[in-house]
């Protein structure tokens, strides 16, 4: 949607969100469409279209937000476990306490 507004998208109803998102210490406001369940069923299609060009859709009912569309995002790969065997090095006494510091932290008498 460009800047005209977005009332005239889907119709008289459509309500804009802002939301504010905190992301690696960064703060965004993020615009997002609060529509009815009825609009959302009359025009999906726009719908998905705002969702493709990176827009969230809220879908309310009575005024009270119940559903979110957004953007579809695939599943990670899974890490593969095993992948650094032999690349890296742990001391065997890596988890040993410095005896000071394991007596103040009561890990030992």
């Amino acid at each position: 949607m460009s800047g005209t507004g977005r009332r005239g998208v889907l119709n008289g109803s459509t309500q804009a969100l802002l939301s504010l998102q905190v992301w690696s210490g960064l703060v965004y406001i993020v615009l997002m469409t609060l529509v009815t369940i009825t609009e959302a069923k009359a025009n999906l299609s726009k719908l998905i279209a705002m969702v493709e060009r990176g827009e969230e859709v809220i879908i309310g009912r009575a005024g009270k937000p119940v559903a979110t569309l957004a953007s579809f995002q695939p599943a990670k790969k899974p890490v593969k476990l095993g992948t650094l065997k032999g690349k890296i090095w742990i001391a065997p006494d890596f988890d040993e306490w410095p005896e000071e510091e394991a007596r103040a932290l009561g890990i030992i008498d």
